[in-house]
């Protein structure tokens, strides 16, 4: 008995089977839709943005966060300017009670400047001995 299987019908033939692949056709395609025009919409972003953020611009090249960040300390990644805001702020010392004003800026989120990225990128291959124009 334990010879025996269930399903007389092989797994290749049952592959073969028109009703069998449209039916798994119409389970996964609303899914697969999904997920590639989500896929689309990311690649077409990141290949027209002038700015990227740091996680993005890390999955964008397969890197991971550290060297990115190691890539910014000796100038191989330059950073793209951010809006900076004065933030003033008013504290009691709980000691003295003198009342004390700082005044700081708040940086915006670090972005990757990805067009400086793409002309370095673009002036390496010009100047490539390898490339025939």
């Amino acid at each position: 008995m334990h010879n025996e299987n269930a399903n007389t019908q092989l797994a290749s033939d049952l592959l073969k089977s028109k009703d069998f692949i449209d039916s798994i056709t119409s389970l996964l395609m609303p899914t697969l839709s999904e997920v590639l025009s989500g896929a689309v919409e990311r690649a077409i972003a990141m290949n027209a943005s002038v700015t990227m953020s740091k996680k993005d611009f890390a999955a964008a090249n397969r890197i991971s966060e550290s060297v990115l960040e190691k890539w910014i300390a000796n100038g191989v990644v330059l950073l793209a300017p951010t809006p900076t805001t004065t933030v003033k702020r008013t504290i009691t010392c709980k000691e003295t009670g003198i009342e004390r004003t700082d005044i700081m800026e708040k940086h915006g989120n670090a972005l990757i400047n990805v067009a400086a990225w793409r002309e370095k990128n673009r002036q390496q291959a010009v100047k490539c001995r390898y490339l025939k124009p």
